[in-house]
């Protein structure tokens, strides 16, 4: 039953991880300040072709692209670039077309490179195209916010947006690579750094669920614990915590799609916590809401809906409430926002089962979760 075997190899303040799945899929996860500079030799040890596409967004663009082609010596690889829309607006059938045209065009092959340098947004479009053009090529991810760093490069899913919600068109395809640079996080407006911190928060909430179903082990601490005394105002990229949060978020998803790649066995789902309506603001609003944020009021509506259900107490919902008020997070729905579409976009929602939907839910200790739920879709409407 053990499906994932990771081997750490210290190497200054770059920890190296091989991660291992049921799939047979290895990839090899570097997370720490300068991890970046890996790429050349990671692509070396995947036995990578020459031609290699660096995926970004001008945000991005600006103020790394210049400094991550250094690292890809123009005598060894045939590096090419292409800029896509900021935030999920390169989410788009538009925007994956114009990918595969790109490789299509400079004549990629299977053993050829993508390479998604940027965002959640950036990783899921790459990730989308490499897993689709000529049925599959090398996929390295070199997430720029903190977002995707703890969350988004990992686990293997992709994906772009349809009218009617998100990521509702992808696929489950694996990269060989992730390069988790913390240096990268400087560049960021203090809005995505707070982003990130709604997707952390939702995984101290399943911490003690995955150190129960998988081989995680969990700190000193707990994560709950460091991020109560360590967020604050003045928290940033740079904070003496970030480090170990950032890594321990990564592992934490790393155990949990190790047992379950491709959401069949049902621990997967613990990691949607929050999600279900989050997701649905986000399409709801038209993605002007950024996905933390719309995950922190979907984490204070499960807290608030699970203590209707007598499944947390009174004082869990408040000590999860004010965590979420200290990182600056959103913790009520936006009163512009119409409940019936939101009702409605849950009702498009990929967990849906026939007239309901699958939650999860806090129940007992905070770290634990239930990810066996199913919650009627015209009880959701009443619940909003």
């Amino acid at each position: 039953m053990t499906t994932m075997r990771p081997k750490a190899r210290h190497r200054g303040p770059v920890i190296t991880m091989l991660w291992n799945t049921p799939l047979e899929v290895k990839t090899r996860v570097a997370v720490g300040m300068g991890a970046r500079q890996k790429l050349a030799n990671t692509l070396a040890q995947i036995g990578a072709g020459r031609r290699v596409l660096v995926v970004c967004q001008p945000s991005t663009a600006v103020h790394w692209l210049r400094d991550f082609l250094a690292v890809l010596p123009a005598e060894d690889f045939q590096v090419t670039t292409l800029e896509v829309p900021d935030g999920e607006a390169c989410k788009t059938t538009e925007w994956l077309t114009r990918v595969w045209e790109h490789l299509q065009e400079r004549r990629f092959d299977r053993r050829d490179t993508v390479v998604a340098l940027g965002g959640g947004a950036v990783t899921d479009l790459a990730g989308f195209a490499a897993s689709t053009y000529l049925r599959g090529l090398n996929l390295v991810l070199v997430p720029t916010s903190l977002l995707g760093q703890v969350d988004a490069a990992i686990g293997g899913k992709t994906g772009i947006n349809l009218s009617s919600g998100k990521n509702l068109a992808g696929s489950f395809f694996f990269p060989k690579a992730v390069l988790a640079d913390q240096e990268l996080l400087s560049t960021l407006p203090a809005k995505q750094i707070v982003s990130g911190l709604g997707e952390i928060i939702k995984y101290a909430l399943i911490e003690d669920t995955i150190v129960k179903n998988t081989d995680y082990e969990r700190g000193q601490k707990s994560l709950l614990d460091v991020l109560e005394s360590s967020i604050s105002d003045t928290f940033a990229w740079d904070d003496a915590a970030m480090s170990g949060i950032i890594t321990s978020c990564i592992k934490m998803k790393l155990f949990v799609v190790g047992k379950d790649p491709q959401e069949t066995a049902g621990l997967r789902r613990c990691l949607n916590l929050g999600h279900t309506l989050g997701h649905a603001i986000e399409s709801v609003g038209e993605y002007r809401i950024s996905h933390g944020e719309a995950v922190s009021i979907g984490l204070a509506f499960d807290m608030k809906l699970a203590q209707s259900r007598k499944m947390v107490t009174k004082a869990d919902t408040e000590r999860v409430i004010a965590l979420l008020k200290a990182a600056n997070l959103p913790i009520d729905m936006p009163k512009d926002m119409s409940k019936d579409r939101i009702s409605s976009a849950i009702s498009l929602d990929k967990k849906r089962d026939g007239e309901s939907v699958r939650w999860v839910l806090p129940t007992g200790k905070l770290g634990t979760v239930d990810y066996e739920l199913s919650i009627p879709l015209s009880d959701v409407a009443k619940l909003l």
